[in-house]
């Protein structure tokens, strides 16, 4: 999930071809309802020289910085804007939001980003810029452009911030990194799908399936995103098609996406808050009693290595 809705995404959403499933709630990304039983993907090797992960878990406010913070998330997805970016807290840096999803119209057009670029060039508070959800080349080959665009613009005119783009199962190859100059790739598979109630198993191995997607492509693993599952939808509006994942569940999403993509540049945790059709429970949801602990889940896996 990847990577961050808007309500202005919602809007521009709302003419895409029925069908689509949105963003990183999309959820889901669009693989069908048949389990994927196909070939495994090969174990994953840290790069060279690789730092820490950074975590983020998207749909989130002011209010949830103090509790993202204590589970050991480090970076918060804002539109650029100066009050936004000024409440991110120490400690924490900002995910700009600037993209666009699918084949909808950017958050910001090009001067306006470009604008926004300059603004927050050397703005130790960001950590880098969002460029687009799950475009789609089939539908609207010219997104690829546009995103290496805005990729070539951060590199000249903000070095040392990354930029970012969130693939679901739609054609990869023309938005690798060779193509479009971005800096990271999320990648979305959401396991613990074909229900809203829970279910015994996720096909974990839909892991795999997106992963080997990425291969084929030529994106190599070391910009690879992971984006993880802790979302239902049993109290959605709208689609009724995941489950909130059990703590085994969780762990084991966990465990293949460590097999395959050890020690990432950043993670994802789709989502903290909820999208009313979307996104419900979610992960601010999920802290023991009614629902599984995920959040402790989570925060070993965000702090495990740190002194």
């Amino acid at each position: 999930m990847g990577v961050r809705f808007k309500i202005s995404v919602v809007a521009a959403a709302a003419v895409l071809v029925a069908g689509f499933l949105l963003y990183l709630a999309r959820g889901p990304s669009g693989d069908g309802d048949t389990p994927y039983r196909g070939p495994l993907a090969s174990p994953g090797t840290p790069a060279a020289g690789s730092g820490g992960t950074r975590h983020i878990a998207l749909n989130t406010r002011p209010a949830d910085y103090p509790r993202l913070k204590a589970l050991g998330y480090d970076l918060v997805d804002v539109k650029p804007d100066e009050a936004l970016v000024r409440g991110v807290p120490d400690g924490m840096r900002a995910l700009l939001w600037v993209g666009n999803f699918t084949c909808g119209a950017f958050e910001l057009p090009f001067d306006a980003f470009a604008r926004a670029v300059q603004r927050y060039a050397h703005d130790p508070k960001v950590f880098g810029w969002y460029l687009s959800d799950e475009p789609n080349t089939r539908e609207c080959p010219e997104v690829a452009g546009e995103i290496r665009r805005r990729a070539d613009h951060v590199r000249r005119h903000a070095p040392g911030q990354v930029t970012f783009i969130s693939l679901t199962d739609w054609p990869m190859g023309p938005l690798t990194p060779a193509r479009t100059g971005v800096d990271l790739v999320g990648l979305d598979p959401y396991p613990c799908k074909g229900s809203a109630r829970t279910r015994a198993k996720c096909n974990i191995d839909a892991i795999d399936r997106m992963v080997r997607m990425a291969d084929e492509a030529g994106i190599a693993r070391r910009a690879v995103v992971p984006v993880f599952q802790t979302f239902g939808q049993d109290c959605s509006t709208g689609d009724k098609q995941y489950w909130l994942p059990t703590q085994a569940q969780l762990r084991a999403i966990l465990a293949r996406w460590d097999r395959l993509v050890p020690r990432p540049p950043m993670d994802i945790s789709y989502s903290w808050g909820h999208q009313d059709r979307w996104a419900c429970p979610a992960l601010s949801d999920a802290s023991g009693g009614a629902r599984p602990d995920l959040q402790s889940i989570m925060k070993g896996h965000n702090t495990a290595g740190r002194s």
